[in-house]
């Protein structure tokens, strides 16, 4: 019952995040607009994932870390409570790890998500204008 409030933060902090207005040239010649359109949304939602996996895998490196390191620590103090150690540690490491992750994310139009909206279309077999 202790981790609950992380994934509820990590959903808090992807759902703030900025949607991309990003919208390429397509030829829609005897392609459905409404596919088109539920097409494009899929594409950016994978590439602002991808923008905020780095959140994700601190938020996880750092609590395993901190667990792992917490636990040696009162294994080699021998305080007796390797729980509550282990506990705390995980707070700490998923707290070190938010900060290293965040540091690490793309601003959100960027081209990198753009060329990654881009390819996306081509692989859903749309024609993109130049």
């Amino acid at each position: 019952m202790r981790y609950a409030p992380l994934p509820l933060l990590c959903a808090l902090v992807a759902g703030c995040a900025p949607a991309s207005t990003y919208r390429p040239q397509v030829d829609l010649t005897g392609v459905s607009r409404a596919r088109f359109e539920l097409d494009l949304s899929d594409c950016k939602k994978v590439a602002e994932r991808d923008r905020y996996a780095p959140v994700l895998v601190g938020v996880l490196v750092g609590a395993s870390l901190g667990t792992a390191g917490a636990a040696a620590m009162a294994g080699v103090a021998s305080t007796g409570n390797v729980g509550l150690a282990e506990s705390y540690g995980a707070i700490i490491g998923a707290v070190g790890g938010t900060a290293f992750g965040a540091s690490q994310v793309r601003a959100p139009d960027g081209e990198d998500e753009n060329r990654f909206v881009d390819a996306c279309l081509r692989n859903n077999g749309y024609k993109l204008l130049d």
